[in-house]
């Protein structure tokens, strides 16, 4: 999940050097930027360790162990 977070905060980063120069953004738009694409990307995160979860518990093969006392 936290994978799925920096990689939407490096994509505010890249969309902040990316963007021109535009006066009219509030001054803490990198900020706001950040905690938005971070929070998506740990939702995003999130969903896929829920499903990855979802679909390993289906492959899942119960086995058997028996003590052994010597």
């Amino acid at each position: 999940m936290l994978t799925f977070a920096a990689i939407g905060m490096l994509i505010a980063v890249l969309l902040l050097l990316i963007s021109p120069n535009n006066p009219e953004l509030p001054e803490n738009f990198f900020g706001l930027a950040l905690i938005a694409f971070g929070s998506l990307g740990l939702g995003l995160g999130a969903v896929f360790a829920i499903a990855y979860d979802l679909i390993s518990a289906r492959r899942a093969k119960r086995a058997l162990a028996n003590r052994v006392t010597e």
